[in-house]
């Protein structure tokens, strides 16, 4: 058992017996998990909302349909803790009528000019100048590629993917994407063909090539997990519900020994003996969504720190032990991958008006993929007009910052006339219709996740990095100090999801001998 165990005052003062630092999904569920433990605990938040990179918003046009900036879906079958977890919140679930995007019925296609479906890739409209054996449906080709130029089966991943090699017996873990692909000599527009047609950029550059490379050998496949649920699901309230929920029900189960303190950032960690830490905070403020420093600080003693945060803030930590090569290397382990959402209002769809049934649309335009959103009972429609990553977003982020706002509100989520107009110059060519038959919108919200606190929507990670080595060592890095790393930023099989956060934080807990979330049974 752990000393955090035993309640102390220090000079009048309460210690804390678990101190988190971040209130996204990680934090918020750390402190719901520990909320019967007889703990006093503290969260602290750098900004003024819960919820991290689970961040809902609603337009007053449309109440009834809140849009997701961050995480917007859960894959039924390999998310359990987010199912689990949602049924005891008493969340609601939804079908995400999308699903991950491309279903062939409902989406179009246009790569250089050209209006596809899905079907119709690799035949003779697919405008990419291809040699005759590399003439097919971009996912077989890859598939192809794997089978003839690694020795990954897919039978057991956690295993396979750090000592399946290349035909030259490099691992493929120590290998870019650029790397792998260069060995297999297919030819520049069949690599062009296989990053376009990925709903992605991220992945496909210098980055490790396990994201994008190696595929289960067909043959191979594992059977599916099942589930009652259908496959691709959302929250009715928005995703951020998650983390809100988890807070209100952290807070109102204990109110006298748990508190939350948002605007918050932690600048040093220092020991004071006997087992506490001196935690400084810096007190910040919220602008318009945007997070300023002040010159006022505060102090808190705690037993234990638990740090759900991404990589930079993380980084900019004084605290000794921080310096150590090895705990800079697993940190440094990941990239940040930018990513942008823009969501636009509309009188209506106008994007299903006709003979136009696409709801969802993949390009090589900036703009990358559209979504139908919904519509509102209001009778508004709501468009996800822009789905980006890497490469694409610092034109939406210079745009957003140019010309004149045509949002209900001027802060991080505003949108320009600049914006809008370009979105639909790109949408008229997939649409084929005229630029002056795109009515405006009556508002709008967009999110860029390329700044401070979290740099990126996700990660990829670097070529050499044994994932599973650096989140068990990043669960508690400095031997027996009581410092722990919520490391779902450091994700391996959910890179990118929720459920990730969610794991990292049980592998925390199981040092407060807290059991494994899957195997406790809901109340």
């Amino acid at each position: 058992m752990f000393s955090l165990f035993f309640f102390h005052q220090c000079k009048g003062v309460p210690v804390e017996d678990v101190t988190i630092i971040g209130a996204g999904i990680g934090g918020t569920y750390t402190g719901w998990r520990l909320r019967n433990a007889g703990l006093r605990i503290g969260i602290y938040e750098f900004s003024d909302r819960v919820g991290g990179r689970m961040y809902s918003r609603i337009f007053p046009d449309a109440p009834d349909v809140p849009v997701d900036f961050g995480a917007m879906r859960i894959v039924s079958a390999e998310h359990p803790r987010m199912i689990k977890a949602g049924i005891e919140l008493g969340l609601k679930f939804a079908v995400f009528p999308e699903g991950l995007g491309r279903i062939p019925e409902r989406t179009l296609l246009y790569f250089r000019n050209t209006h596809l479906r899905t079907y119709e890739l690799g035949g003779p409209s697919t405008p990419y100048n291809l040699r005759p054996e590399e003439r097919m449906d971009p996912r077989l080709l890859s598939q192809l590629l794997s089978e003839k130029y690694s020795n990954y089966n897919g039978t057991n991943p956690k295993v396979e993917l750090f000592s399946a090699t290349t035909l030259d017996g490099i691992p493929l873990y120590y290998q870019s994407y650029q790397e792998v692909i260069q060995k297999t000599r297919i030819s520049n527009e069949a690599r062009e063909y296989i990053k376009d047609s990925s709903l992605f950029q991220s992945g496909f550059g210098e980055e490790q090539c396990l994201e994008n490379f190696p595929k289960t050998r067909r043959g191979f496949d594992q059977p599916k997990m099942t589930t009652d649920l259908p496959e691709i699901i959302t929250v009715t309230t928005g995703m951020n519900s998650y983390p809100l929920e988890f807070m209100r029900q952290f807070l109102s189960s204990n109110p006298l020994r748990h508190t939350f303190r948002c605007n918050s950032q932690l600048l040093r960690i220092s020991k004071r003996g006997r087992g506490v830490y001196r935690l400084k905070f810096m007190t910040t403020i919220t602008v318009n969504g945007t997070t300023l420093s002040t010159k006022n600080s505060f102090y808190v003693d705690t037993r234990n720190v638990i740090l759900a945060l991404p990589k930079v803030p993380i980084q900019r930590i004084q605290m000794p032990q921080f310096s150590n090569p090895t705990f800079i290397s697993a940190l440094n382990s990941v990239i940040d991958v930018e990513s942008s959402k823009i969501f636009l209002v509309y009188n209506y769809p106008w994007w299903l008006s006709g003979s136009r049934n696409s709801t969802f649309t993949h390009s090589d335009l900036p703009y990358r993929q559209s979504y139908n959103w919904g519509i509102s009972k209001t009778g508004k429609a709501i468009f996800l007009i822009s789905y980006a990553d890497k490469d694409d977003v610092p034109l939406w982020s210079r745009l957003q910052n140019t010309g004149n706002i045509i949002s209900k509100r001027n802060d991080d989520t505003r949108v320009t006339d600049e914006v809008v107009k370009k979105a639909h110059a790109q949408l008229s060519l997939v649409y084929n219709i005229s630029r002056e038959l795109i009515p405006s919108p009556v508002d709008g919200m967009m999110f860029v996740w390329n700044r401070y606190p979290y740099n990126g929507g996700w990660v990829d990670w670097k070529p050499g990095m044994r994932w599973y080595d650096i989140k068990r060592y990043l669960r508690r890095p400095f031997g027996q100090n009581n410092i722990f790393i919520n490391h779902g930023y450091w994700a391996a099989d959910y890179n990118g999801w929720g459920e990730s956060s969610l794991e990292a934080a049980d592998d925390v807990l199981s040092f407060f001998n807290v059991p494994s979330y899957l195997s406790t049974v809901s109340k």
